[in-house]
């Protein structure tokens, strides 16, 4: 048996999986973010109190899907970091997506680097790296080195992440551990959103074992990569960038899997995001060159995913006509499940004078932290909240303590709770999970129309919620077709123009001289707990087949053991001069004479690489696929010149090695 759990960013799923027999149990618990343990023992537990025999001794092995990863960038938190960018380079410095990523996070210049061919181009300034390094270790989470051609030559970024390690205690990333392909700024951002990722996917990692540890699971632990494949969990928290829309895979890959029929398209509808995968040939599609998250073009070659901050706890805003996310909220239903005083607060609001921000709530997210590095207004509000959740109009009086909120809501510390997609759900009597008296008199707050002057009111609180129903319908609906249109051009952009044809194709209205309709060439499934609210209207907006398969509400655990191992490995040969090939191997630069010598020697080493990561992943009877690409102009006629050779090794495996 294999034990599947996904962490998203409202709910823990878990499934107990047989390769026979498919699906055999399922369990959905809250995630609960203070402590990411709780969420995973209560749902494990769920499976194994139904379980015909203990876990101990059904779990051969369990793989973990997660968006926190997603969820992070998509939403700006993570860690603090430190970016050590070796060899001053103007393109990197300028990079607007780097700067946007690195936000207001530390970056030190360090002289060094290398060129093209991987020779030394200045010496590594080694003293300026140590006070660099000294000055920020207590400052941040982790530290991210990315050199000027380093996957050309290793050796100074190899330098800095060893003086991390022996000065500090922090995790390092260095940018050739994650790629060997060039383009410093976007190496560099890759290897910054790496480093930020550390710490969430790490005390997930960590949570899950110390579950598994506690009920006697002794079974091979694997986190699923974005392109669907799993690799062992050592590795994932080393390089968790690779766990990038690790739930969009997983759930892709599940709902091929549950639907057993062609699909254009799966749409996993979370708390936090709603995640598009394409399908082609029945497996999702991934992308080689890398895949884009939050706006950030990465280098981690993940499924084809467009990401949108739309889930059934998106924030709602206020706007004509209702917009809902990218931010997320808690559901003020799920706040008053555990803070019963939350309604009497509503209550009293709703007989106040309308004012601006009531309905919101601020509350812990964690249970603890590191307050040293807090301001003295973080440090205030963090003990305020310690008591339980605070009302925001109270907050955002003083603009201190609002500048506050807003940090440690961005460092994942803080929570805001405020009128969600899931209060509406509850309002209109579509589910029934936690308390709606919470959200009936959050939705009666919004229609009074508290925000500026000039916004709109609704007629009753119930057109509100219709409304909020209609924002999530227009704007998945948007979602899927832009997809579609991206997928054909990856430069596409929605111009006005465009956005016309948009609105008329999915508006439920056809007036006008001009209709537009939209629709897929194939079957669309939907999976993730909202998907059987929104996706029977979205799909016949788009005039498409809609399949929500059986266990949908698990789709992401189901896809978390449903896949296999994969590692890929690459190496360059470049020709620094003439008859002469250098391969830019993991191990270090070597020098031929013979191009054919070259590759064979880089073939080798590569294969031994991903031999030996694709068993400690656990994988079993692995095969391996080597893929040559030489990059030969011809001028002049017949006469050739040799650019470079790009050779990438594969072990895939279906099976593991089951303890």
């Amino acid at each position: 048996m294999r034990l599947g759990i996904d962490t998203g960013g409202t709910y823990t799923d878990a499934v107990l999986f047989d390769q026979e027999e498919g699906v055999v149990r399922t369990a959905k618990s809250l995630t609960t973010h203070y402590d990411l343990s709780v969420g995973i023992r209560d749902v494990i537990g769920r499976i194994d109190s139904v379980a015909d025999e203990p876990l101990s001794q059904l779990v051969q092995f369990t793989s973990i899907s997660t968006t926190l990863a997603t969820n992070a960038i998509v939403e700006g938190h993570g860690g603090t970091i430190c970016l050590l960018l070796i060899g001053e380079n103007s393109n990197a410095l300028k990079n607007l997506a780097l700067k946007t990523a690195l936000r207001n996070d530390p970056l030190e210049v360090i002289r060094g680097g290398h060129n093209a061919f991987g020779d030394e181009a200045q010496p590594l300034d080694v003293e300026h790296a140590k006070k660099s390094i000294l000055h920020h270790a207590d400052r941040v989470t982790a530290f991210a080195v990315a050199g000027i051609f380093s996957v050309r030559n290793t050796r100074h970024e190899v330098a800095i992440r060893d003086l991390i390690l022996e000065l500090t205690d922090k995790p390092v990333t260095c940018s050739f551990e994650l790629t060997s392909k060039l383009d410093a700024p976007r190496r560099a951002l890759t290897t910054v959103l790496n480093a930020r990722l550390i710490q969430p996917i790490s005390e997930l990692i960590s949570a899950t074992r110390t579950e598994l540890t506690s009920r006697e699971i002794k079974s091979p632990l694997m986190v699923v990569k974005g392109d669907g494949s799993m690799i062992s969990a050592d590795i994932a928290a080393t390089r968790p960038v690779e766990t990038i829309l690790s739930g969009p895979a997983a759930s892709a890959v599940g709902a091929a899997y549950l639907s057993r029929r062609p699909l254009s398209v799966v749409s996993d509808v979370g708390g936090t995001t709603t995640d598009i995968a394409l399908v082609h040939d029945g497996a999702p599609h991934v992308v080689r060159d890398g895949a884009l998250v939050g706006g950030f073009r990465t280098f981690v070659e993940a499924v084809n995913v467009f990401t949108v901050g739309i889930g059934g706890d998106s924030q709602v805003s206020f706007d004509k006509p209702v917009t809902v996310g990218p931010e997320r909220a808690l559901p003020l239903c799920s706040l008053a499940k555990k803070w019963g005083g939350v309604i009497d607060v509503l209550e009293n609001q709703l007989e106040q004078t309308a004012k601006e921000y009531q309905g919101c709530f601020a509350l812990q997210r964690r249970s603890s932290a590191d307050t040293s590095n807090f301001s003295k207004s973080e440090r205030e509000l963090w003990a305020m909240l310690e008591n339980g959740p605070i009302v925001c109009e109270e907050l955002y009086k003083d603009l201190r303590r609002f500048r506050a909120l807003m940090r440690l809501r961005r460092l994942d510390l803080v929570d805001l709770a405020a009128f969600t997609p899931t209060d509406a759900l509850h309002v209109l009597g579509k589910i029934d999970v936690w308390p709606s008296e919470a959200s009936e008199l959050g939705a009666k707050l919004w229609t009074r129309g508290f925000y500026p002057k000039g916004k709109p009111r609704w007629d009753s609180h119930i057109a509100f919620c219709n409304n909020v129903m209609e924002a999530v319908v227009r704007q998945s609906s948007k979602a899927l077709v832009r997809a579609a249109l991206v997928e054909h051009d990856a430069k596409a952009a929605v111009a006005d123009f465009d956005q016309i044809l948009l609105d008329k194709g999915i508006d439920d209205r056809k007036d006008g001289v001009l209709n537009v309709h939209f629709s897929f060439d194939k079957t669309m499934a939907a999976v993730g707990a909202p998907a059987d609210s929104f996706y029977p209207e979205i799909a016949k907006r788009l005039n498409t087949p809609l399949e929500i398969p059986e266990h949908f509400e698990v789709g992401n655990a189901v896809g978390a053991v449903a896949g296999g191992v994969k590692q890929i490995v690459t190496g360059i040969i470049t020709s620094p001069s003439e008859g002469v090939y250098r391969a830019h191997l993991p191990s270090g630069a070597m020098d031929f004479k013979d191009l054919e010598q070259a590759a064979e020697m880089t073939k080798k080493e590569l294969e031994e690489l991903a031999r030996k990561r694709a068993r400690n992943s656990s994988a079993a009877d692995f095969e391996i696929f080597a893929d040559r690409r030489d990059n030969i102009v011809h001028v002049l006629g017949n006469f050739k010149v040799f650019i470079e050779s790009r050779i990438s090794v594969t072990a895939s495996a279906k099976s593991l090695a089951e303890e």
